[in-house]
């Protein structure tokens, strides 16, 4: 590997790329447009030190693409296309590397995601989310665990006591006078028997 990373320095690609790909492809998308990072697989071997870098990388390239057709003050993006790749490659780079940052990317990816599925649907990707969301930094994770809470509580996602302990769950994570903890108090005040209109 030392040979491929002087090789890559001394600007040899194709010399490196057939001594170690990883490292080639890892150098190739320094370069490179997220649009595509995010369309390369990303080939790299078991137990090579590059293959944490090479996902985490394609992560943030299809969060990236993913998150730039969102609106002005919106927490999610216009469109799930790229939600996926991120999810994939988030997961796969926590696996190989744990960091409450990819943590945080890979919760808000699958939460955004939930947002496009069918309600049922939607809650299984909450649950998905919530080693990611446990796992995030701590100045991000209460407000990535209210908005979980306001997903779960969608009408039709479970039954309303389910609901309505999602979205008490939800109020005491969320930050206080933020939009989740407004929208989690609407939602609450919808649920038949489970909380007063604020």
């Amino acid at each position: 590997m030392r040979m491929a990373l002087l090789l890559l320095l001394a600007g040899c690609t194709p010399m490196a790329a057939m001594l170690d790909p990883p490292l080639a492809q890892l150098a190739r998308w320094e370069a490179a447009s997220a649009a595509a990072i995010a369309g390369e697989p990303v080939a790299c071997p078991p137990g090579h030190a590059a293959c944490a870098r090479l996902h985490a990388r394609r992560a943030e390239a299809c969060m990236g693409l993913a998150m730039s057709s969102r609106a002005p003050g919106a927490a999610c993006p216009a469109t799930p296309q790229h939600l996926p790749c991120a999810i994939e490659a988030y997961a796969t780079a926590r696996a190989l590397t744990p960091d409450p940052a990819l943590a945080a990317g890979e919760a808000q990816a699958r939460l955004c995601l939930a947002e496009w599925l069918a309600p049922a649907d939607g809650l299984q990707e909450v649950a998905r989310a919530a080693p990611a969301i446990a796992a995030a930094p701590p100045q991000r994770a209460p407000l990535l665990a209210a908005r979980a809470a306001l997903i779960a509580a969608r009408p039709g996602a479970a039954p309303d006591a389910q609901r309505c302990a999602a979205t008490r769950a939800g109020l005491g994570a969320a930050p206080p006078a933020s939009r989740e903890a407004h929208d989690l108090a609407r939602r609450q005040a919808s649920i038949p028997a489970c909380g007063a209109t604020p």
